[in-house]
């Protein structure tokens, strides 16, 4: 199928090993119509392809491709408010896709229907891992936002508070105290310090959206090694038991979602890897993140993790 550009996003879909493959998130607009349902605001994601890389540089119609025997799943929201949708078959996705991009659409906004049945609260979802350590973005990084965020990975003090953060962060979750709002916080107070001084030796000037743009990806890239400590802590009998049987739960779906995956890859880069349900073991990182020496850690009293009580 072909998709407009602007609905295609580019990322690294990166395995517990450290290796990784391009893929793209396909964000749905209002319009796309499934079973009736309107898709807007949801997503799925598909393996890149040379076509659909040179697709998306030239500004062009990114071309796309699922496997037409397998579910396609959609899903929105972060955290504890992230839903899925599975769509068994793949065409109907196409075809509510060719509908959106070859019509008109205005976006409709529903008229709310009166009713006798009371309104009940949908069932709180548990999440056992985090699904991105940074609150969600309101817009893309800016240019000067991205190599902030170059310098923050190069600088040893930084990513020493960022190793002993990912520990902290990994507690805080465990005991069901984890607040992205204030620990992003955190870490703006910290890239606001590196900015300054880059002011200072370079010249350079940013701006309190940059930095706070910058926090956040520096935040987002240690997501995954957070969940790695979460999964140790479960492991240890440190986690509150409904956020460990929530954990255990996900690395089970994870094993799924991995075959899912592995199928659909040529045998030229088919990865050799698995999935563990045992506490993942946290690799040796290198390069910009590369986690300090204990010696070397600094910690920071004014760190704070939990959310704000009120007076």
């Amino acid at each position: 199928m072909t998709v407009p550009n602007s609905w295609a996003h580019p990322f690294v879909f990166q395995a517990r090993d450290g290796r990784s493959w391009e893929k793209m998130l396909i964000g749905l607009p209002d319009g796309v119509s499934l079973d009736g349902r309107d898709m807007g605001g949801w997503a799925f994601s598909v393996f890149s392809t040379r076509l659909s890389k040179q697709d998306k540089l030239d500004g062009e119609p990114v071309r796309i491709g699922l496997p037409a025997d397998r579910p396609v799943t959609l899903f929105r929201g972060r955290g504890a408010e992230r839903e899925q949708y599975r769509v068994k078959n793949p065409r109907l996705l196409a075809e509510a896709i060719g509908n959106r991009t070859t019509t008109n659409h205005e976006p409709h906004v529903a008229e709310p229907v009166a009713t006798d049945t009371p309104a009940c609260a949908l069932p709180q979802i548990v999440r056992g891992e985090i699904a991105d350590a940074a609150p969600p973005a309101s817009e893309a990084a800016s240019a000067k936002a991205v190599h902030l965020m170059g310098r923050l990975a190069l600088d040893d003090g930084f990513t020493s508070l960022m190793d002993e953060l990912v520990h902290q962060a990994a507690e805080a979750f465990a005991r069901d105290d984890y607040d992205p709002h204030a620990v992003l916080q955190t870490v703006a107070d910290w890239t606001g310090k590196l900015a300054d001084a880059c002011t200072e030796a370079y010249g350079e000037t940013y701006t309190h959206a940059d930095i706070l743009q910058a926090a956040g990806m520096a935040l987002s890239a240690i997501t995954e090694t957070i969940n790695e400590q979460i999964g140790k802590l479960t492991e240890a009998g440190l986690a509150l038991p409904h956020i460990a049987e929530a954990n255990r739960r996900q690395r089970r779906e994870r094993i799924d979602t991995y075959f899912e995956e592995r199928a659909m890859l040529d045998p030229d880069t088919l990865l050799r890897t698995t999935y563990s349900l045992n506490a993942p073991r946290r690799r040796k990182r290198s390069g910009p993140w590369a986690a300090s020496t204990e010696a070397s850690r600094v910690h920071s009293s004014s760190m704070v993790m939990s959310r704000p009580r009120m007076k």
